[in-house]
């Protein structure tokens, strides 16, 4: 059987699935392999659907659907909205309806049917006649439809299967993990692209056509989202929330945003994002820049709770977002919850959810257990109702524990994008101080590489269960067997002891994290060593334990001194990294200053090691050179005087294709003969998946 349509253009694979509904998930059959890019499957359908905001008209059904269920719309009411679907931005007369709709051999008040008509068009749109958005009132004349309006290609039919496909980066570019988005329309998809020497670009591309468009002045891109109208994108660069119209014209500057933790475009042209750093609740602002105005609720003075990944549900000025990291004194929980513009009240839909969801379809789409799952959502009673089905079982992950975020994307049409978890999986590859790689590591999937002080192991935390919980394992390099040593909740940021016999590591209960300690050959069961919030923890040679944690949202070193039971705080800071001899401790500092070094315990300058913004300091093990990853991924290197404190000039190693850079744990390690482990996104072109037809067979 040969697939003619709907691909055409450059390879791309793709499958035709037959689904098959068994506990709640989507088992996925291969019938058709075929090669092309996606593109409308207009053929098959000769009357296609008519959008509008959270409506469509059905023209084969004859039926009025709002978030793809059914309204209730007699049948002249239906005649009349159809005729102004027809011309829309125009005025249709009084008259061309009457002789259209009411044939002349019917004795009715015409005046007085078309006004009821009229009104049942709006009770069923939500319209108002002083102040409309669909249906306008043109005085002695008619009326018009006012409302952009679209032809909704991918509306699944009855008999519509699944149809999976895959979508390559241009050439000699890899796509970024996480930085992609459909737009609503469902017609385009804006995402980050990775060139060979670290830059970063922002790229368009027309799912009906081969190809992409490179954006010009939108490098150092991250976390695109797309204006309602389908023509302009929000991101963050440079700390700044940015904008930029598809058409061409220049980058815009609206405020600042430091962290950048997603956003969401009103169709008022109100943007709410994360205005702040890591903590906070989100801000609104206006499209054309200003001042950020908070529209959730403000989290307790002492508390590093964080509001999230916003996305608007269509036609209302109601938003869903993640809240995270709350404590006691905080109002809200932990979960999804629903706000609104003009108002800082919340509401819980779901604390069983955490991290970002879309919504189409009538569905809510979310990333739980490893599987990327849709669930019934009434958007206007603000409540999940049914249950999740699995439609890409055992795919997806969050991709950084710090960002509770999973790459997919899904617009008002239904059209889905993913990244798979068996595409992007990151490797650990062996490479020598001048960038040749040396070997890699079989196993895909580890984070956080620490290797062992006899370089004979490497402890990592690994989701090899693929079930969205992250364990603690010891990899023998020389055997190349994987022994798990924590099967607890989210274990994260593992390192060694000096003496290479215990592993410090991080574990998250409750959106709660604290530092334990557990035998390397797991003959010991793990003791909590610091708790409430305690992350990246490194341990000195006479015992010392650096860790970090979050005040206000603000990352705060302290050491903890085992000895005498004492906890000294060291100033902001993050990924905390004792010098081999245990009296340097180098940290990367908050705010743009990069990786600094302290003598410890002090007194002593502090020692500034990077030019600029850097991230994940390391210690060769004769403690005279650090390591760190600049901003484009270079493998940075400087000589260190571990007894004068003089340090030499920043140089680049290499160039690295290493997973996060910014505050995100530890993801290479320096070996004892010199080389360097370093987790790397892999090197060939990596797809992201494309589901259509994901809607029809959830309800088989």
């Amino acid at each position: 059987m040969v697939c003619r349509y709907p691909f055409h253009g450059e390879i791309v694979l793709a499958q035709v699935i037959e689904p098959k509904r068994d506990a709640g998930v989507c088992s996925l059959r291969r019938v058709i392999v075929c090669c092309g890019t996606y593109v409308p499957a207009a053929e098959s359908s000769p009357k296609l659907p008519i959008r509008f905001g959270i409506f469509e008209v059905d023209l084969e059904a004859r039926e009025l659907r709002k978030h793809g269920i059914k309204v209730k719309l007699q049948q002249q009411p239906f005649e009349v909205l159809l005729l102004l679907l027809q011309s829309p931005g125009q005025v249709v007369t009084r008259d061309t309806l009457q002789k259209r709709i009411w044939s002349t051999d019917t004795f009715v008040d015409f005046d007085r049917g078309l006004n009821k008509a009229i009104n049942r068009i709006r009770e069923a749109l939500g319209d108002l006649a002083g102040t409309p958005r669909f249906v306008e009132t043109m005085p002695r004349l008619g009326y018009r439809f006012i409302a952009p309006i679209g032809v909704s290609h991918h509306q699944p039919s009855p008999t519509q299967r699944l149809v999976r496909s895959s979508l390559l980066p241009p050439a000699n570019t890899t796509f970024m993990p996480n930085h992609f988005a459909l737009s609503p329309d469902g017609t385009r998809l804006a995402f980050v692209a990775a060139d060979p020497d670290g830059g970063q670009g922002l790229w368009v591309r027309d799912l009906s056509a081969a190809g992409a468009q490179r954006l010009n002045g939108a490098d150092g891109a991250r976390l695109p989202f797309w204006s309602p109208d389908n023509r302009r994108i929000g991101f963050f660069a440079g700390g700044k929330l940015n904008t930029i119209e598809i058409a061409g014209g220049a980058m815009r500057i609206l405020c600042d945003a430091p962290f950048g933790r997603g956003g969401a475009w009103h169709p008022s042209d109100v943007i709410v994002f994360v205005a702040g750093g890591a903590v906070g609740p989100l801000s609104a602002v206006g499209a054309s820049g200003g001042t950020p105005v908070p529209v959730t609720p403000m989290p307790g003075p002492q508390s590093s709770q964080l509001h999230c990944w916003p996305v608007f549900l269509p036609g209302a000025d109601r938003f869903l977002y993640f809240v995270n990291r709350t404590s006691p004194e905080d109002l809200l929980c932990n979960g999804i919850h629903t706000g609104a513009l003009g108002s800082n009240e919340s509401r819980l839909i779901s604390s069983e959810i955490d991290g970002n969801v879309g919504f189409a379809c009538g569905h809510l789409l979310f990333v739980n257990g490893g599987a990327l799952k849709a669930q019934p959502f009434d958007p206007d009673r603000l409540q999940l109702t049914g249950q999740p089905v699995a439609i890409a079982p055992h795919e997806l992950e969050i991709w950084e524990k710090a960002w509770f975020h999973s790459g997919f994307s899904v617009s008002e049409s239904g059209i889905l994008v993913f990244q798979s978890f068996h595409d992007f999986a990151p490797e650990l590859v062996w490479t020598d101080p001048s960038g040749h790689e040396q070997g890699r590591i079989r196993q895909r999937g580890f984070r956080s590489p620490t290797i062992s002080p006899d370089g004979r192991f490497v402890v990592v935390c690994s989701d090899e269960l693929h079930d969205g919980r992250w364990r603690i394992c010891i990899h023998d390099l020389e055997r190349g067997v994987t022994t798990r040593l924590t099967d607890g909740g989210d274990d994260w940021h593992p390192s060694w002891s000096p003496d290479g016999k215990r592993i410090l590591y991080d574990s998250t209960e409750g959106h709660t994290s604290c530092t334990y300690e557990t035998a390397a050959d797991g003959s010991v069961r793990p003791q909590l060593l610091l708790e409430r919030g305690s992350v990246i923890a490194h341990q000195s040679a006479d015992g010392a334990i650096a860790f970090m944690r979050l005040d206000h949202g603000r990352p705060m070193l302290s050491v903890y001194t085992p000895q005498d039971g004492r906890t000294i705080s060291m100033g902001p800071g993050a990924e905390p990294q004792f010098s081999p001899g245990g009296k340097w401790l180098a940290f990367a500092e908050p705010g743009g200053s990069g990786i600094v070094v302290r003598p410890f315990p002090g007194p002593g300058p502090r020692i500034q090691i990077s030019n600029g913004p850097a991230a994940q300091a390391r210690w060769s093990r004769d403690g005279t050179q650090l390591f760190y990853i600049a901003p484009d991924k270079k493998l940075m290197a400087v000589h260190f005087n571990a007894e004068t404190g003089r340090v030499g000039a920043p140089r680049p190693l290499f160039q690295t294709r290493i997973i996060g850079t910014s505050l995100s744990g530890f993801q290479y390690d320096v070996a004892p003969d010199g080389r360097f482990l370093i987790n790397s996104l892999p090197s060939d072109a990596s797809p992201l998946t494309l589901l259509t037809g994901w809607t029809a067979a959830l309800k088989r």
